[in-house]
């Protein structure tokens, strides 16, 4: 999600789905589902739980023309939840504010986070995709090609405690220590800002989540997909270790996937995104 993500501590960020009743792609299992896991003694039944995502994230979440959240993180989330037989609030955050809040209890889930061992520690993470990541450029740029060393003496614009930081500083090691420049990591706020910067030459490339990659390109046709696939891990929601709620989510999750309507895959393949689809969610799978 883009980490995740973050991808794969780093990223969760915005708002999340509208109430229950404005899912897509819900239907009859979705409701009797969430009266199943009301009366199996779910920690949220009949509450409301904030949840805490980043908002200008295509097609993962965003806000609409009419400022209404959309996207499969937010389609998802609000499926779970009829499961646990709670209703959504969306909360707008920055990336980098989504594991501070959740550690500190000021929310209950955060969507868009990696699971890296170094998450894992900080909070429990429930995933319900896996994807890696590739990099955008302009489209009159050079492609980067399919080798890590090709970002040798590149500026490389992301988001700030993003879960790709990692692997490309140590990309950026291993290019000084053969001789060559080292990788510049630029941080922004936002993902339009980190595009931004590549739109207008203050970056070379900017990474991509591969859930995400060709609906950018598609919406945009000045920038181009390129460069190795990296960092793939499974992503999807965080939740404070001091609560307990890990294991419920990762039950809702998992009725999601094998809800008989084939909601889960409704979902993905709407965004065309059908190929980070998982088989099972397990709470905490980085090893």
């Amino acid at each position: 999600m883009r980490e995740h993500r973050a991808g794969p501590a780093s990223a969760l960020v915005t708002a999340i789905g509208v109430l229950l009743a404005g899912c897509a792609d819900s239907g009859s299992g979705g409701t009797a589902s969430a009266a199943a896991g009301a009366k199996g003694g779910s920690p949220f039944a009949g509450k409301t739980v904030t949840v805490v995502v980043q908002p200008d994230w295509k097609p993962l979440m965003w806000e609409d023309g009419k400022g209404q959240e959309t996207g499969y993180f937010y389609d998802l989330v609000n499926e779970a939840a009829k499961r646990l037989g709670a209703k959504v609030k969306p909360v707008n955050a920055e990336f980098s504010a989504i594991i501070p809040s959740l550690q500190s209890g000021k929310f209950d889930v955060g969507v868009g986070t990696d699971a890296t061992v170094e998450r894992q520690q900080a909070v429990d993470i429930v995933p319900f995709l896996k994807a890696g990541y590739r990099f955008l450029v302009r489209k009159d740029a050079k492609g980067i090609g399919s080798s890590m060393d090709e970002l040798c003496g590149l500026r490389v614009a992301t988001l700030a405690g993003h879960s790709i930081i990692p692997p490309v500083q140590e990309q950026s090691r291993h290019c000084t220590d053969a001789g060559r420049k080292p990788i510049s990591l630029l941080s922004f706020p936002t993902l339009a800002a980190a595009q931004l910067a590549v739109k207008s030459s203050r970056a070379d490339a900017t990474d991509a989540y591969t859930g995400e990659a060709s609906w950018i390109v598609q919406a945009d046709p000045s920038m181009k997909i390129t460069g190795p696939e990296i960092n793939q891990n499974f992503s999807g929601f965080a939740v404070s270790k001091r609560t307990g709620h890990a294991d419920a989510w990762a039950r809702a999750v998992n009725e999601v996937i094998n809800d008989p309507s084939g909601v889960y895959r409704k979902v993905l393949d709407k965004y065309g995104v059908g190929e980070i689809a998982i088989d099972k969610s397990v709470v905490n799978p980085a090893k």
